[in-house]
């Protein structure tokens, strides 16, 4: 059975580079081109959906015309009711979702479903898992897409000696991250995977010893080993570093570029998209891979709103994944878009800023009792900005405003807190909010949720009611 999974992932990889051959290629277009390329592949998806998923037959019953699809007259979906209606939500009938879930429970390694499918969930942060299916096709576009971006970031492989490759990640096989490292690792790198989940101090021990060229993790990771660095214990030169999978603070790149005197590149995607944007050596943004997926950045109401302006969410539209077509998918990520090009002459749009996810908006009362939103930047510059924390969360109960911190050595607890609840107090208040009970708890360490894929949630709100989408 290993030598049928060995044929069969060798022949996913070897795919794969002949897809990024033609993604590559993408990199010349004009707008005009993308944009008949994206409703080429949009009526082609939709003409799928209608035919082979019930789901979206009872949704497009009115759609006649598949070659002249309008994108922002579809509905929108969310998580919540694609997990509702799952088992006729897809275009194969023969995937149910209490298989899946027993397949995804366990996993072990890089395990096909029914032999063609690679089923994976999302870390469930905004309370819903999801689960997600790619086949064999679908997924050697995954790869590619992830290939493309190391191209962006100047990366290149050689044979002799090999590129030493670090990715410290999630410590399932159920997550993307997990998946696409240990698929991708043909020898062609010396590839030392690591768990997030891990100690600190296991972590610089493993990265002493192994010296990587390539660091790719977490930001809120590769901050505190940009610190391991700084105070001595850490000592390892990477030529490049990326990150991704959560918000990245200007505090944790600005740690990262004085450990390492470089400036690492920014990686955004989700389990939904496959792709995986990235920012190329010019830095201007994230470059969205427009050529696998559409995100429309819109606000609460799914209006769209202007480049250079923050939207409340994304809906996106994967043009690849027609096993599990998502149309309009909403995703809870507050991004900034701008249409300025950037020097490196690709067509696709820049992402400049990442502010969260909507979900980490806490809701504090004014003194009339109405809601006031605190958007997740009003705690990171106020928290962040203190050279004394190594690391933080902040989570509402009520209104009771909790923060675990960790501290760098040498820090008073006394002093931190006390800045602490003045400078959230001001800045709360400024914003017309009654300033809750703040609670600061100081910690030798944050552990991470295995569940999770290890990362770190930096605004875990209150509960909220979910509100209709159409």
């Amino acid at each position: 059975m290993r030598v049928v999974y060995s044929i069969k992932r060798f022949q996913d990889f070897a795919r794969s580079g002949l897809i990024l051959k033609n993604l590559k290629a993408h990199d010349r277009w004009t707008r005009e081109e993308l944009f008949r390329f994206q409703q080429e592949r949009l009526s082609a998806l939709v003409a799928r959906a209608v035919h082979h998923s019930p789901f979206y037959q009872e949704l497009y019953r009115n759609i006649r015309d598949y070659r002249q699809i309008n994108l922002i007259d579809l509905p929108v979906i969310d998580k919540a009711t694609m997990m509702e209606n799952f088992d006729r939500f897809v275009t194969d009938h023969r995937l149910r979702l209490a298989e899946l879930q027993t397949h995804v429970g366990e996993l072990t390694r890089d395990e096909y479903y029914l032999g063609q499918y690679r089923v994976l969930t999302t870390a469930g942060s905004s309370g819903v898992q999801g689960i997600f299916v790619f086949n064999r096709q679908e997924w050697s576009t995954v790869l590619a897409g992830r290939f493309r971006n190391g191209l962006m970031m100047g990366m290149s492989v050689r044979l002799f000696p090999r590129l030493k490759m670090t990715w410290i990640g999630a410590d399932s096989p159920r997550h993307v991250s997990y998946r696409m490292a240990t698929v991708s690792d043909l020898g062609h790198v010396r590839m030392q995977r690591l768990h997030a989940t891990s100690g600190i101090e296991y972590l610089v021990n493993a990265l002493n010893s192994f010296q990587p060229e390539y660091l790719t993790t977490y930001p809120s990771i590769a901050s505190l080993l940009a610190i391991e660095q700084l105070e001595g214990r850490l000592d390892i030169h990477p030529d490049v570093i990326e990150t991704g999978a959560e918000m990245r603070t200007r505090e944790m790149e600005i740690n990262i570029r004085r450990a390492w005197g470089i400036t690492p590149f920014n990686l955004y995607g989700s389990t939904e998209g496959g792709a995986i944007n990235v920012d190329c050596s010019f830095h201007r943004g994230m470059h969205m891979a427009e050529d696998l997926c559409i995100a429309e950045v819109v606000d609460d109401d799914n209006q769209p709103v202007p480049d250079g302006s923050p939207g409340h969410k994304v809906l996106l539209t994967n043009l690849f994944n027609f096993t599990q077509p998502l149309i309009r998918y909403e995703i809870t990520d507050m991004l900034t878009i701008s249409s300025e090009p950037c020097p490196c002459g690709r067509p696709f749009r820049l992402i400049t800023s990442i502010e969260g996810r909507s979900d980490d908006i806490v809701y504090l009362r004014t003194v009339e009792g109405k809601n006031v939103p605190i958007h997740p930047i009003h705690f990171h510059s106020v928290i962040g900005a203190l050279p004394e924390i190594k690391e933080y969360n902040v989570a509402q109960e009520d209104q009771r405003i909790t923060l675990m911190i960790v501290l760098r050595t040498g820090a008073s607890k006394e002093e931190v807190a006390c800045t602490l609840k003045r400078n959230l107090r001001s800045s709360f208040e400024s914003l017309g909010a009654v300033c809750p009970d703040i609670q600061p708890i100081f910690v030798n360490r944050i552990d991470r949720e295995p569940g999770a894929m290890g990362k770190l949630k930096l605004i875990k709100s209150g509960p909220r009611k979910r509100t209709s989408l159409h």
